[in-house]
């Protein structure tokens, strides 16, 4: 269970809602159930891990897990989850992208 708080490269007005975020060694996958959306993130697209308690003017006064990656258009883009145990999935996620 994750809530997902955007998609820089898609722009604020975007939905934000709950899903299910899932780590593999080659992807982070995100799917939202309402409305239906899915996102796939290549873990050797990654740049970055952080934790910010906003992302894109939203926020739940908690830390984000914020990943900042290259798109499928090869820019930096960036997109944050509220995540239980952000501690682990900064450890893991970490480990992954510096592999």
């Amino acid at each position: 269970m994750s809530n997902f708080f955007g998609q820089e490269s898609l722009g604020v007005l975007k939905v934000r809602g709950n899903g299910v975020l899932v780590l593999t060694e080659e992807e982070l996958f995100f799917e939202m159930w309402k409305p239906r959306k899915e996102l796939l993130i290549p873990i050797v697209s990654i740049i970055e891990i952080t934790n910010s308690k906003s992302h894109m003017h939203r926020s739940v006064f908690r830390p984000l897990l914020k990943v900042i990656f290259k798109n499928e258009n090869n820019e930096v883009d960036s997109a944050a989850w509220y995540v239980c145990n952000l501690d682990h999935w900064n450890e893991i996620l970490n480990k992954l992208i510096n592999k």
